[in-house]
């Protein structure tokens, strides 16, 4: 029978079985990771917590030293996590928790030698350095629907985000939360304060059920330790959290408003421009919130990173800007928005906000620069609602831009009109029928233009079996526009998971020939179907390695006309974590002969070459003062040739709040092909370097300068010359070598640059000061040497500013 374990947060722990007994009061807490404990307790453990009054105050100094803290019991009896063990954890961890009206407050004291201890300070919500650091995820829905995890590193860095069913985690949200570290004698020790006014809840009269979960990352071990310790590759995660009962937390409604001034100065027009705008917050309930932006400004947001990018398909750019990152994850409509499946197809992709408008009608021999054709929408205004009413989620997302106005190469400004942009969501979700979670939800978006509107609407589904050991998820969609007409798809991914350290995926898509979702969303193609097999295998408890992952897959594609599109038989990756922490990455591809539908940008399918692709890397434990990583690979292009890779990047972090990282790549490139227009085709023999650098300091945690420099360079110089024949065969499509059609080269040099210096002070919660350098270009010439390419990119910018940001927070 299950255990009912009841925590009385004034100071005794009385454990009450289902059978009625009572058990002597204890003050010493509870260890659930005896060795007979595997993570499988979840849902069977209630933990009721008694209620603090508000007078209780506790300094968030990360020091565990308030009176109310020894009251406490402790959470302890961590398991390993990473590696999957799911051994007790070498280091004990012992958490607290309590709560009152305002909000919950949760402390941990964490045994560690001293000497040990990683402290890396680093930008807000950076999850991939490696350090010493503890993250809480709750479940507020109680559900395993959906829920927050904040997380504290040592040396007060703040990371925060949301979850979503079973273990899709993100950084799109950044809550007004307060917490703090402190170094002690044994280790070191963490606070956290939220206030319940943070998080979105489900109404609740009486008692209210929030799941809870602890993960905490020993750096110098390159280890996880988690309460319960459930393993990374269970199916079963946040449906898993144990329960904590709480009486009576209904939160009172919040507001809050962020008036915010920023002054740009365009080193290009040597021009000032000055912009106010607010932004508005408001939760009348717990499970409802509005937000608003009036005339934004976003110019202060992290630079994209640089991207060459000569194919048919679109690259996907994150969202990076915080309005449209919070209160996101009612939106993703199944794991492939997030990209979490290895492939991406979402109905909302809010870079389209405020992005490149359309191009305007200009008379006949009339162009626009390339700096023109770069510039961004300005965003007048957006409103995004999101809440819940019993077993349904809902959100509701809107946004205006303003007309955009081009400068022709005459000299005469032509405008385009802004576009409105809207979308609505509809979730169910709920647990029974043999279910662990099962969802069904509607998601419908318009993009309305002077020219034409397109719409979208679409209808996702998930299902989760009792113990994870099955997962379905998918999604119906049909579009519409103007332009483009009326087109259909649909997709799912079927999820296996026999036992831990085991897992079956596969995918199935299929798009017609005219669905097309990216006025709003993202895809990457249509007019296909698809079949995608994945395995993935994790052991651990070696001897001579710490942990392998195998992950072997198989992947079928054709477009309707029955072209085979795309196929790998077979595809092998694998990393080795060595026991000094370091990783070994082995990957081998064979691609069999296939037909590219999208490089002749329209002018027919040509087949390609059967390729054969292998790489290895070598990267050291990234806990040291000094890491670095190395790789190489071969791969084949084509229309036949090799293309050798060579990389190599180190980091160097002499004191916690300094680092310095840089990385060089060197691509030679024998037959890169290129469609040059019609039917013609080029193979360049091509030179390519890739240039990063990085510097960060810290003034506090709070206080971050930032200066990023990303440069590409590609020298291409004319080789072979190809036609693909407009009456070619069905099935025998290959380019067919020719001379040189008449006129100019194709040789050409590409240079593409992003330069950043970057300060942010965090005067308070959700209130910041920037101050951001830009500088970018991006040029296509003909052929010039290296040196050359990066000094005329950088003297003969697109963009060169310089903005100034403040934006502070006013309300409860």
């Amino acid at each position: 029978m299950k255990s009912l374990y009841r925590l009385s947060l004034a100071g005794m722990i009385s454990v009450y079985m289902s059978q009625g007994a009572l058990a002597q009061p204890m003050t010493t807490g509870i260890n659930l990771n005896d060795g007979s404990y595997q993570g499988r307790v979840g849902r069977e453990l209630k933990l009721q917590l008694t209620a603090m009054s508000d007078d209780v105050v506790i300094d968030i100094d990360g020091r565990v030293d308030e009176a109310v803290w020894s009251q406490l019991p402790t959470f302890s009896g961590m398991g390993v996590v990473e590696p999957e063990t799911l051994a007790p954890a070498p280091y004990d961890t012992r958490l607290r928790v309590f709560y009152n009206s305002r909000g919950i407050y949760m402390s941990a004291e964490m045994d560690q030698p001293p000497e040990t201890l990683v402290r890396r300070i680093s930008a807000r919500d950076n999850r991939e350095l490696t350090r010493d650091r503890l993250s809480i995820t709750l479940d507020t829905s109680g559900e395993g629907q959906f829920g927050y995890w904040v997380s504290l590193a040592l040396g007060d860095n703040q990371m925060d985000g949301t979850i979503l069913p079973e273990r899709q985690y993100n950084s799109q949200w950044d809550g007004a939360w307060y917490g703090a570290t402190a170094e002690t004698a044994t280790g070191w020790s963490a606070e956290y304060y939220i206030p319940w006014g943070q998080l979105a809840m489900p109404f609740r009269e009486g008692t209210r059920e929030i799941g809870f979960y602890a993960e905490r990352v020993v750096a110098h071990l390159n280890q996880n330790y988690a309460w319960p310790a459930i393993a990374k590759s269970d199916a079963i995660f946040l449906s898993n959290f144990p329960l904590l009962q709480l009486e009576g937390v209904n939160p009172r409604q919040q507001w809050s408003l962020f008036p915010s001034v920023a002054s740009t100065y365009d080193e290009i027009d040597n021009a000032w421009t000055h912009r106010t705008g607010v932004d508005l917050f408001w939760r009348p309930s717990s499970n409802f919130q509005m937000t608003a932006t009036l005339n934004p400004d976003f110019g202060s947001a992290e630079a994209d990173d640089v991207d060459v990018n000569l194919t048919a398909s679109e690259t996907f750019f994150p969202e990076k800007r915080l309005f449209f990152q919070e209160g996101q994850e009612v939106f993703n409509t199944s794991a492939r928005s997030n990209g979490s499946t290895g492939k991406r197809f979402t109905i909302l992709n809010t870079r389209r906000i405020g992005g490149r408008p359309r191009a305007p009608q200009l008379p006949t021999g009339v162009g626009l620069s390339a700096r023109e054709r770069l510039q961004n929408a300005d965003l007048l205004g957006a409103v995004k609602a999101t809440g819940q009413a019993g077993s349904f989620r809902y959100g509701v997302l809107a946004a205006s831009e303003d007309d955009t106005r081009f400068r022709g190469n005459d000299g005469n400004r032509y405008e385009q009109s802004g576009r409105d942009f809207t979308a609505f969501r509809l979730l169910y979700e709920d647990q029974g029928g043999g279910a662990a979670y099962r969802g069904l939800g509607y998601i419908g978006t318009l993009v309305a233009h002077s020219q034409s509107d397109a719409q979208v609407h679409a209808v996702d589904y998930k299902y989760l079996t009792q113990g994870g050991v099955w997962n379905f998820d998918g999604q119906v969609v049909t579009s519409d526009s103007d332009q483009k007409g009326q087109g259909y798809g649909a997709f799912t991914d079927i999820i296996y998971t026999p036992r831990v350290g085991f897992k079956h995926t596969l995918n199935l898509t299929y798009l017609d020939d005219t669905i097309d979702i990216n006025d709003f969303g993202y895809q990457e193609r249509n007019n296909v179907w698809e079949a995608w097999y994945r395995f993935e295998w994790v052991k651990t408890g070696l001897t001579r390695v710490r942990d392998i992952r195998v992950n072997p897959f198989l992947r079928y594609e054709e477009n309707l006309d029955g072209d085979r599109t795309n196929n790998a038989i077979p595809v092998l990756s694998t990393t080795i974590t060595l026991n000094n922490l370091d990783r070994v990455n082995l990957n081998f591809q064979h691609f069999p002969k296939r037909y590219d539908d999208l490089n002749s940008f329209g002018n027919g399918a040509f087949a390609t070459r059967e390729r054969t692709n292998f790489s290895a890397s070598y990267s050291t434990n990234a806990a040291a003062a000094v890491s670095y990583n190395f790789g190489a690979g071969r791969s084949t292009e084509f229309a036949g040739g090799y293309s050798e890779r060579y990389d190599a990047g180190i980091t160097w972090r002499p004191v916690p709040n300094f680092s310095m990282s840089g990385g060089l790549t060197y691509q030679d490139r024998d037959g890169w092909l290129l469609h040059q227009g019609g039917q013609d085709f080029t193979t360049f023999q091509t030179d390519q370097w890739e240039t990063s650098f990085k510097m960060e300091y810290f003034i506090s945690a709070r206080q971050q300068l930032t200066m990023g420099l990303q440069w590409v360079g590609i020298k291409a110089e004319e080789d072979r010359f190809f036609i693909l024949p407009k009456d070619a065969p069905t099935r025998n499509r290959d380019l067919v070598e020719g001379a040189k059609p008449p006129g100019p080269t194709d040789s050409f040099s590409i240079s593409n640059m992003n330069f950043q210096v970057r300060y942010r002070w965090e005067i308070a919660p959700l209130s910041d000061l920037f101050v951001v350098y830009s500088r970018a270009g991006n040029q296509r010439r003909t052929l010039l040497n290296f040196g050359d390419q990066f000094t005329n990119v950088w003297e003969e910018p697109l963009d060169s500013k310089l903005v100034i940001k403040l934006r502070y927070r006013l309300g409860t």
